[in-house]
């Protein structure tokens, strides 16, 4: 017999008709169910009101569109639990998630639990995204435990926590997530908790993915710029997804390349570098590798793409606001 918990679950969601029946079904599949599920519908034009109206929850539609900050402040605003759940609608929960969260939550002084995504895609659609997936799961499974970065996909967090940080940063598109963690209470701690799951459908094509990653490494600039302000989180931008020596192995690869050209000896310089890359990326092409030597190159291959397009546009993000002085 299921135990309900007093929490409110905030779905805010745009054009998610591909994936929110399974979300909420999943919620409301729950071993611990939650007193409420508020479903913001930020001026969708497809089917997802009309799915959505098809569960017992309550529907909050804004118009027009103002990205996830938004819809979930408003969520959270009408929200009567003492937790607040956000749950991408991209997301289907394993049944015990809620369950593990309140778990987590009841340590002392946990402000904050945060889940991690499921090595496997809620709907497979094809390596791309079986990459991406694999990614996101390793590297949010291996920064378990104590974190200073908040990341909201599948996050629980008390509401007067919530409210004491004074909630999402409307003016960001991207990135306010991790803004949020900047203004988090000094008294309350966030953790992440690796047995808090759900299966995520992801970026199934390669631009899209690495223009999305593109757009979310520009902000890391201002991101950083807002975090030293903030008295308690100097590393709050460090999203922990892949770590300085992986970028600076890319950075090394694609500067080296050209070097061929000028004496067949050189080529071994890019190499060589590859290597470092694949040292340090080591966690996720074993996992891969268990899957065969051909998905593990797939996957090196990918890797090496995303997290050189993270580095690239990164120190865009942070030339971009000395370019403009310059300009003043």
């Amino acid at each position: 017999m299921s135990t309900e918990l007093p929490w409110s679950v905030v779905v805010p969601c745009h054009n998610a008709a591909k994936t929110i029946e399974r979300c909420l079904a999943a919620v409301f599949a729950q071993t611990s169910p939650p007193a409420e599920v508020i479903v913001v519908d930020d001026a969708s034009t497809d089917a997802t009101a009309a799915i959505a109206d098809r569960f017992p929850c309550r529907t909050i539609t804004l118009d027009p569109n103002r990205g996830p900050a938004a819809a979930r402040n408003l969520g959270a605003a009408k929200a009567k639990g003492d937790v607040l759940f956000f749950l991408d609608a991209d997301i289907e929960l394993r049944p015990d998630a809620l369950a593990r969260a309140a778990a987590a939550l009841a340590a002392p002084r946990v402000g904050l639990v945060q889940g991690v995504y499921a090595a496997e895609p809620m709907i497979d659609d094809g390596p791309v995204e079986r990459y991406k997936t694999l990614f996101e799961h390793r590297w949010r499974t291996d920064a378990a435990g104590p974190t200073s970065v908040t990341l909201f996909a599948l996050t629980a967090i008390r509401a007067e926590v919530f409210t004491a940080a004074g909630g999402f940063d409307e003016s960001l598109r991207s990135g306010e997530d991790v803004e949020f963690g900047s203004r988090l209470p000094a008294r309350w701690a966030a953790v992440t908790d690796p047995g808090v799951v759900g299966r995520h459908d992801d970026v199934d094509r390669l631009g899209p993915l690495l223009a999305e990653q593109w757009r979310r490494s520009l902000r890391f600039a201002e991101l950083f710029a807002r975090a030293r302000r903030a008295p308690s989180a100097s590393d709050t931008v460090r999203t922990g997804a892949y770590g300085p020596y992986a970028v600076l192995a890319v950075a090394a690869v694609c500067a080296s390349a050209p070097l061929a050209l000028w004496s067949p000896w050189l080529a071994l310089l890019p190499v060589l570098f590859a290597a470092a890359f694949a040292l340090a990326s080591a966690p996720l092409l074993t996992a891969a590798a268990a899957h065969g030597r051909r998905w593990a190159a797939a996957v090196f291959a990918l890797h090496l793409l995303y997290v050189g397009t993270a580095g690239l546009a990164s120190l865009v993000g942070v030339l971009r606001p000395a370019v403009w002085r310059g300009r003043s």
